[in-house]
C-alpha cells in the first residue's frame, strides 16, 4: 500500500535538518530548505502527494533557474501508484542527497543560468529561459556541463 510514501522522504528530512548547516522551517506538512543562493519547498502529505519545488540563484547575474519534482495529480492512496511514488521518494531524497554532497553545479551557458546534478543514473541539465525553464537528461556529467564556470551550488 502506498501508505509507506513519505515515510523515508520525512526520515531524510529530520536527519538533514539534525545533520546540515541549511536553514530549515516546517510548517505541517511543508518543509522549507535554504542555502545562501538557493531554496527547496518539500511536501510530504502520506498517502496524498509528495513534491518538491527547488530554485537557486546566480549570485554575479541574479538570473535564476528552478526545478521540479512531484507526484502532480496521482492519487497516492491508491495501491496501482505505490510504484510512482516510491520513484518520486526516492528522487526527492536523491536530489536533496545530491545537493548536499556538492553534486550540483550551477554555472552559465552564454547569457542562460545552468544547474546540472545527477539523478537516476543519468545527469540533468536545468537552463532558465526568459519565462519558462527546460530540463534535459544527459548519459553523463561532460555532456550535460556544456558551458562555463561550473560550481557546486553550496
Amino acid at each position: 500500500m502506498t501508505a509507506d510514501a513519505g515515510h523515508g522522504l520525512l526520515a531524510f528530512l529530520r536527519e538533514l535538518q539534525e545533520t546540515t548547516t541549511w536553514k530549515v522551517e516546517v510548517a505541517g506538512p511543508r518543509w522549507q530548505l535554504s542555502g545562501s543562493i538557493w531554496l527547496a519547498v518539500v511536501g510530504v502529505e502520506p498517502r496524498r502527494r509528495l513534491g518538491l519545488a527547488f530554485e537557486a540563484l546566480d549570485p554575479v547575474t541574479g538570473k535564476r533557474a528552478t526545478y521540479d519534482i512531484d507526484t502532480d495529480l496521482y492519487d497516492l492512496s491508491q495501491d496501482e501508484q505505490r510504484e510512482f511514488a516510491e520513484e518520486i521518494e526516492r528522487d526527492i531524497i536523491e536530489f536533496l542527497d545530491n545537493l548536499r554532497k556538492g553534486a550540483m553545479l550551477r554555472g552559465n551557458d552564454k547569457a542562460k543560468f545552468v544547474l546540472v546534478f545527477p539523478l537516476d543514473g543519468s545527469y540533468v541539465r536545468v537552463v532558465q529561459g526568459r519565462f519558462m525553464g527546460s530540463a534535459s537528461m544527459h548519459p553523463g556529467l561532460a555532456a550535460a556541463r556544456t558551458g562555463d564556470d561550473f560550481v557546486p551550488v553550496g
